[in-house]
Formats: C-alpha cells, sequence, structure tokens
C-alpha cells in the first residue's frame, strides 16, 4: 500500500470565491490583507502557513437575498481534495444564509476541514458608515482566525479580545486579535490529528480499515456535534411519511398476520434489512459524493466524513425505529381490542406478549423504510447543516 505519509507542515488554503463580482479589486485586496495578518499571527506555529488561490466561475443562485453556504461547501470538498489542502478557508463577497439567525459571517466544518466566510457585512459601510477597508480586512482575518481555532477544536474564550470568543455581532470582531500561548500550544497538539492528510492509490480496502480503527475518536466526536436527536428532529417529512404507513398497517388484518405467522429470528433479519436500505436511501440523499480524487486518491478526510455520515445517519434510524416500535407495543398492549387479537389474524391468535413484539418491530421497520423514502423530500440544507456544520458564526 503506497499511502503518503503526513507532512511537517500543514497549509491553511484561502480561496477566494467571488460570485457577483462587483468590486473585484476591493475584494482581492481586502481578502490579501487579512491573509497577511493571518500569517503574522499564525508566525507563532512555523507548521502552519497560507496559500491564497482563487476559484473563478461559481455558478450558484441565491435565495431570498443570499446563498446557501453548502453549495461552497460542496465545491470546497473537491477543491481541497484536487489541491491537496488540509484546511481550506473559503472566502466569498456574497450574503450566506442562515437556519437559524438572521444572517451569518462564516460557518466552519470541523468534519471536513473547511470553513466558508463571507466579507458582505464586514465593511463598517454596509451598516451606514464610512467605508473602511483597513478595518474590513482586520475583521476578515479574525474571522479567519476563529474558523480556524474551530477546525481545530479549539472551544470559544469569555475574553473579548480572544479570537476564539463566541462573537454575537460584526463589531466583535474589531477586538478579536489575540491568541493565548495555551490555544497556540494545542492547535500544534491537534494538527496532525486535525489535519487528516494521508492519502493512497492502491490497497484502499486496508487504508479504509485502519483510518476508521486510527480515526473512531474523530468519527464519533463528529457523530456527538451532530447529534442524531437534532437531525431527526429536522426530519419532519421523513416522521410523518412513517407515522402515516404504520398507522394503516396497524389495522391490517394482514399485518398481524405476517407477524404472527414469523419468527422472531426472520423480524430482526427483516428489520436490519429495512434499516440498512434505509440508511443507503438516506446517505445518496445528504451526503456528499466527493470521495476519490482525479488521480483515484482515496483521502483520510474523505473516509472520516464518509464514516461519520453513515454512523449519525444510522443512529438516527436506529432511534426513529426505537421511538415508533416503543409507542407501537404501547398502543397495542394498552389501546388495541383484544378481541380483536384474538379473531382478526387467519393465522391464529396474537395475544402473547412475543406476538405484539414481533409485531411492533415489524411496524417500525416498515416506517422506517417507508420514512426513508418520505426524509429524501425534506431540507437538504437543514440536514446536510446538521451533519456538516459545526456552528453559524
Amino acid at each position: 500500500m503506497t499511502a503518503r505519509p503526513p507532512s511537517d507542515t500543514f497549509t491553511v488554503g484561502v480561496m477566494k470565491m467571488e460570485v457577483e463580482g462587483r468590486d473585484s479589486a476591493r475584494f482581492d485586496a481586502v481578502v490579501t490583507r487579512a491573509v497577511g495578518i493571518v500569517d503574522e499571527t499564525l508566525a507563532q506555529d512555523r507548521r502552519l502557513r497560507t496559500r491564497t488561490m482563487a476559484f473563478a466561475g461559481a455558478h450558484l443562485t441565491p435565495g431570498a437575498g443570499n446563498y446557501a453556504p453548502l453549495d461552497f461547501l460542496e465545491i470546497g470538498l473537491a477543491e481541497k481534495l484536487e489541491r491537496d489542502l488540509p484546511f481550506l478557508l473559503i472566502v466569498t463577497e456574497v450574503d450566506l444564509s442562515s437556519s437559524s439567525l438572521t444572517y451569518t459571517l462564516a460557518l466552519p466544518s470541523q468534519l471536513t476541514n473547511i470553513a466558508v466566510l463571507s466579507t458582505r457585512r464586514l465593511d463598517p459601510g454596509f451598516w451606514g458608515d464610512a467605508p473602511d477597508p483597513e478595518r474590513m480586512a482586520g475583521r476578515l482575518a479574525a474571522l479567519m482566525l476563529h474558523c480556524l481555532g474551530h477546525l481545530n477544536g479549539l472551544r470559544h474564550s469569555e475574553t473579548p479580545d480572544n479570537v476564539m470568543y463566541g462573537l454575537e455581532g460584526v463589531g466583535d470582531l474589531d477586538r478579536m486579535e489575540r491568541l493565548e500561548p495555551e490555544q497556540v500550544a494545542r492547535i500544534a497538539r491537534s494538527l496532525p490529528r486535525e489535519a487528516r492528510e494521508r492519502s493512497t492509490r492502491d490497497g484502499k480496502g486496508r487504508f479504509v480499515l485502519r483510518i476508521l480503527a486510527e480515526d473512531a475518536g474523530a468519527i464519533l466526536g463528529a457523530v456527538v456535534r451532530a447529534n442524531p436527536f437534532r437531525l431527526l428532529a429536522m426530519m419532519p417529512t421523513m416522521l410523518a411519511a412513517a407515522l402515516s404507513v404504520i398507522v394503516v398497517l396497524l389495522f391490517s388484518a394482514e399485518t398481524w398476520d405476517v407477524a404472527s405467522a414469523v419468527s422472531v429470528a426472520q423480524i430482526a433479519m427483516f428489520s436490519l434489512i429495512c434499516l440498512a436500505s434505509a440508511a443507503f436511501v438516506l446517505y445518496r440523499a445528504f451526503a456528499f459524493d466527493t470521495l476519490l480524487s482525479r488521480d483515484r486518491r482515496i483521502t483520510e478526510s474523505g473516509i472520516v466524513t464518509m464514516a461519520a455520515t453513515i454512523l449519525c445517519l444510522v443512529l438516527t434510524l436506529l432511534l426513529m425505529f426505537a421511538l415508533f416500535g416503543g409507542l407501537m407495543y404501547l398502543g397495542i398492549v394498552t389501546v388495541f381490542p383484544e378481541r380483536l387479537m384474538e379473531s382478526w389474524p387467519g393465522a391464529g391468535e396474537a395475544t402473547t406478549a412475543v406476538d405484539h413484539l414481533k409485531l411492533s418491530l415489524f411496524l417500525a421497520s416498515m416506517g422506517v423504510l417507508a420514512g426513508s423514502l418520505g426524509g429524501r423530500s425534506d431540507s437538504r440544507d437543514l440536514v446536510r447543516g446538521v451533519l456538516f456544520i459545526t456552528e453559524e458564526t
């Protein structure tokens, strides 16, 4: 297996992605000045360096006056892979949409090691004051360092002049210019782990297994940040589709016949098949496709992203399966008429606890499978945001 080992230096790519192109010279000058400030701050760790590049021709469509940050993230995944960058900061001049705030300045994704930043609201001129490109560049530099800190696992600081301060408004960026020595030390310790820059063209199967074992902690951490409970709450169409199918099947005599006739082992196998099928459907609907580079390299970061996405979706489906299975069992034993349990099934009475358990598992399995098909209609941006975005800044 010709896997490439980690390097001694780590490049932070800064990609200018101009969409509307109304003042290209000013945008370039602000980004260049901001990168210079970032370089001065990162000089504390000589292994970190920046590389500025441009991505021309990003044809994106705005919605309600702003642009979906996940569209930039999807482009960034491919560019990060092709340009061989452990970290990527995408800077654009347009407004970014937000799922919970009136506007957002940046969206870091620790899972993908990519952050999307907007300069739109950083200029004092946007807020009715005199335009100030130097102040705008300083704010952008603070925002870059804040996002890079998130990509390396730094937590928010309560000190207003720290770059990891949990900013509430654009004005907070004016004070955010300092990194504590312990923060620099933590970045230094986490760089080899967070960069996830190993890749290979050969022996992909063994490489995948090795990465899954060595990066199990990072994968589990990404799942915890995504939170399957939160993800399930973001998919109302999936829940509604599942519940609709379950209610119809519950009052069908054929369903009771199937549940009473099959064994527990058969029901368990059926449940596993339904869960696996549902996970595949949701993965194809919401995951990012980029995994191999043009030269057929598979990367450590790509494997971690894929594994965390699959695991989070599977846990979300298991949560829904347990929820509906429990509700169905409770409903069957407390509400459903016992006389119907005795006379309705053609294969014999279905009055025992085992019969009720088999029926509950069957209904929950069908609900999960039907829900995954309905879940494809849930908001792609909302679901991807839960899966991939660390925070909305």
